[in-house]
């Protein structure tokens, strides 16, 4: 990975970075921040209606951390090509009484394995609450997609 730019900086263009102050539901959310994959013809719309499906029946399972959610559904529900958005908000969304959420990075997925070294690189960034809680400061999508590049080249220092 020396030098290169992860596959997550490659896919998470700032074009698919959006920043909100807040949204009224977390289906607002989803619609928002997928909005730009839609946009760009990388998803249909019946993948978002999908992502809301999908949690009303099964719950906020996509709350993977404190603070975020990677709302996704599967591949067959309207995935055009391996892509992935983020939205980051001012003030939390609540999937639960007690799960306020700030970044949302919607993930699609083409088959069971094109996005696992997203997840990976995801993992480098979301492992640390410093690091989620400098993403959800940073004003620009310049500056998230610049922290993001940051936390997926650093060298291990192990």
């Amino acid at each position: 990975m020396k030098g290169g730019l992860s596959l997550l900086t490659k896919l998470l263009t700032k074009d698919c970075i959006q920043l909100a102050n807040f949204v009224r539901s977390w289906q607002e959310a989803i619609h928002l921040a997928a909005s730009p994959l839609v946009q760009q013809h990388k998803i249909e719309q019946r993948y978002v209606e999908a992502m809301i499906r999908s949690i009303e029946h099964y719950g906020p399972y996509v709350v993977i951390t404190p603070k975020v959610a990677i709302p996704h559904a599967r591949p067959s529900d309207g995935v055009l090509e391996l892509a992935i958005s983020l939205l980051r908000l001012q003030k939390p969304v609540f999937f639960s009484p007690n799960q306020p959420v700030y970044l949302l990075i919607v993930l699609a997925a083409i088959d069971n394995a094109s996005h696992l070294q997203v997840l990976a690189d995801l993992a480098l960034v979301l492992q640390e609450p410093d690091q989620i809680d400098d993403l959800i400061a940073c004003q620009h999508a310049d500056m998230i997609w610049e922290k993001i590049k940051q936390y997926t080249t650093k060298e291990s220092t192990e």
